[in-house]
C-alpha cells in the first residue's frame, strides 16, 4: 500500500515540481498497486471475519 502511494503521489509531485513528462506513465501503475492493495485488505478482513 505505501508503495502504490508513493509511486502514485511522488510521480505527480516530481513531474509538477520539475516538468519531466515522462513520469506521468508511472502515475497510473502507482494507483493500479494502491488499489490492488486495498482490495486484498478486503479479502483478507473477509476471510478473518468468516473464521469467527
Amino acid at each position: 500500500m505505501i508503495f502504490g502511494i508513493v509511486v502514485f503521489s511522488g510521480s505527480l509531485y516530481v513531474m509538477t515540481f520539475t516538468g519531466i513528462k515522462i513520469l506521468g506513465a508511472i502515475t497510473p501503475i502507482g494507483g493500479v498497486v494502491f488499489i490492488v492493495a486495498w482490495v486484498l485488505l478486503a479479502l483478507s478482513i473477509g476471510k478473518i471475519t468468516e473464521k469467527s
